[in-house]
């Protein structure tokens, strides 16, 4: 009995292996190493984890799909090569997929930790598009930075930091929301400041708008008063209003939005050429890679109008396939965030479902002609580096939250 006990205990104090003795195990059985990471992060999860990952791979895939459809000319005729621009978005795709698996490794309370860290270090960034040599300046934003040949738009990583910052100071007060300095002050802080940010400083009143927009229903959904979402409603619409005013070029596109532009204004070509794009699509679409916008008929067509090229090539069918995508996508996150055991999950999960699923519909809405041109990019879907690996990022956080919820852990694959 007594060696029983002892070798009871021996098996209850039995050490972690060492960082050193993980590495030495990598490097003597890799594919065992392999597997068993792959036991740590998949097995034991709920149903809802498996099909969040699964539809993220699949929605990844598909956006990847088309960027190589419709960016194969525009990359021939800027480098020669048609499949530069899929390079570069395979490898963004690349590192945001290993980012998000990182960061969907990590407890929820490591990540509340570190987001005013990371919510600081995107405020930094977006002042260096101001520094002479780094800030880059395209379409008359001034939103990019670039070292050598590598870019990155701070405003896209901004957004993952204001949800991150919010729920980390509104969370701890979820039942004293009626205090205003316990959500208008960090709604405003973290949420109308950087958007203000973006605008004042690159001169970008889309991406200004989307954070805006889901900001405020973040406010809505975790139970902000009336009074203050009113106020930040008004402030907001005004702010964005005297934006819209006092530019030219933005008042010819909301003019042009609703049929109220001059003869011979071309404000509204990408639009309607978008249309042209969705009608010839018809119902099962022209094929891939038959794209006949792509030939320079709509500009940025492989990024902020990516949509017209999906309903052109892949049809109504294919435009509606994913449309059903993103609610199903909504429809998961807001699960995730509702099942959440922490305030701060529940509200970074709401907050990114907004931010994804806002800008989606707002992106899809322009494609349409329902709302001016405002440069958006598709989640998941435009070629765009920085969107795409802020998105994955934020879904890796989504994962994370997934996995923090108590389930009991039992062996599934016998070693």
């Amino acid at each position: 009995m007594a060696r029983a006990s002892q070798t009871t205990r021996s098996k209850k104090v039995a050490p972690k292996p060492s960082l050193v003795q993980n590495a030495v195990g990598v490097l003597r059985n890799p594919i065992r190493a392999v597997v068993r990471w792959f036991d740590n992060y998949s097995l034991n999860q709920s149903k809802l984890f498996y099909r969040l990952v699964m539809l993220i791979g699949l929605m990844l895939i598909l956006g990847l799909v088309m960027v190589l459809s419709a960016s194969n000319v525009v990359s021939i005729k800027a480098t020669g090569d048609a499949f530069a621009e899929f390079r570069s978005q395979l490898l963004y795709a690349f590192l945001g997929f290993l980012a998000m698996v990182f960061i969907s490794m990590r407890p929820v309370e490591v990540i509340r930790k570190f987001s005013m860290i990371f919510f600081t270090a995107t405020i930094i960034l977006q002042v260096l598009v101001l520094v002479p040599g780094i800030g880059v300046t395209v379409g008359g934003n001034r939103n990019w930075i670039a070292i050598g040949t590598f870019t990155l738009q701070p405003s896209e990583l901004m957004k993952l930091g204001m949800i991150l910052a919010i729920a980390t100071w509104v969370s701890p007060h979820l039942d004293s929301l009626w205090d205003w300095r316990k959500t208008a002050f960090p709604l405003a802080v973290f949420g109308f400041l950087p958007a203000s940010f973006v605008l004042v400083l690159s001169n970008d009143l889309g991406t200004a708008a989307v954070m805006v927009v889901f900001v405020l229903l973040l406010g809505v959904l975790i139970g902000a008063p009336w009074k203050v979402i009113g106020g930040f409603l008004g402030a907001g619409a005004l702010v964005l209003l005297v934006a819209a005013a006092t530019s030219t070029n933005r008042m010819r596109r909301i003019l042009s939005a609703f049929g109220l532009g001059s003869e011979g204004d071309d404000s509204n070509w990408q639009v309607k050429h978008g249309e042209w794009a969705l009608a010839s699509g018809g119902l099962f679409g022209t094929g891939l890679g038959d794209s006949k916008m792509k030939w320079g008929w709509i500009p940025e067509v492989e990024n902020d109008f990516i949509f017209s090229v999906i309903g052109e090539e892949a049809g109504f069918v294919g435009a509606v396939v994913v449309l059903i995508l993103f609610f199903i996508l909504a429809r998961y996150m807001r699960k995730v965030s509702l099942n959440s055991a922490t305030g701060f999950g529940y509200i970074a999960v709401t907050g990114i479902m907004l931010w994804i699923t806002c800008q989606a519909f707002i992106n899809i809405a322009v494609v349409l002609g329902l709302m001016p041109v405002i440069g958006v990019p598709l989640p998941l879907f435009s070629r765009g580096g920085s969107s795409m690996l802020a998105v994955l990022m934020a879904l890796g956080v989504v994962l994370a939250v997934e996995r923090d919820q108590a389930r009991p852990k039992k062996s599934v694959r016998k070693r």
